[in-house]
């Protein structure tokens, strides 16, 4: 079971507004960093008062936590469609791939704070960063290892070394859309102008290296 990090009273309200507020908190916090974010700006980018967002969370700490942990409904969503046995290794890494790429288009502040995660300073957030990380990789491996049962990954890979080499790959295609420096950095490897394609680029190249040598025949 998920551990929360809000009250009972955030888990009352509907769930249109609890989706409001926490995408507020992401674009403050990603805006502003974990020190310099205010509860007070977060309630005035959902547009509730101030003294309701400590009946919701106890403490910055926690929100940042619940941020977090929202993380992990919206990585579910990612890996959906690849989820569905009856998709193909190639397809399912395409289609993560460009769903992680929408995402971080859609919501460039949250990656910014996941950036800032990191950092040695936010290091008492690593037990609500962990659950999240453990996730994406058996979802991965999951993905491996059906490519392997079905002929299309060689059988000698490494499992869990590929699925941190397709982690890392989506991460860095997330990370452009959050840094204009990263950005620039995806364009020296894929052209000027052809950043938008580099989902697809990516998931062909990591999937050509890691297919068997006898899936096209």
């Amino acid at each position: 079971m998920a551990i929360r990090y809000h009250t009972a009273t955030f888990e009352n309200i509907p769930p249109e507004k609890r989706e409001r507020i926490l995408r507020a908190a992401s674009r403050v916090l990603g805006r502003d960093g974990i020190g310099g974010a205010r509860m007070a700006d977060v309630a005035s980018e959902a547009g509730v008062s101030h003294g309701s967002m400590f009946s919701y969370f106890p403490t910055k700490d926690d929100m940042v936590r619940a941020v977090i942990a929202r993380g992990m409904d919206i990585q579910a969503v990612r890996f959906a469609a690849s989820d569905d046995e009856g998709a193909c290794f190639a397809d399912a890494v395409r289609a993560v791939f460009r769903s992680a790429w929408d995402e971080a288009s859609a919501e460039p502040e949250l990656i910014s704070l996941w950036l800032s995660l990191s950092l040695a300073e936010n290091a008492r957030f690593a037990d609500a960063i962990l659950p999240l990380e453990s996730d994406s990789t058996e979802r991965w491996r999951r993905v491996v290892a059906r490519g392997k049962a079905s002929g299309e990954i060689d059988g000698g890979v490494d499992e869990r070394a590929a699925a941190y080499l397709l982690d890392a790959l989506a991460a860095q295609l997330m990370k452009s859309r959050a840094s204009g420096l990263e950005r620039a950095k995806l364009e020296l490897f894929v052209g000027s102008g052809l950043a938008e394609s580099a989902p697809d680029r990516m998931a062909d190249a990591v999937v050509a290296m890691l297919s068997s040598s006898d899936s096209s025949n």
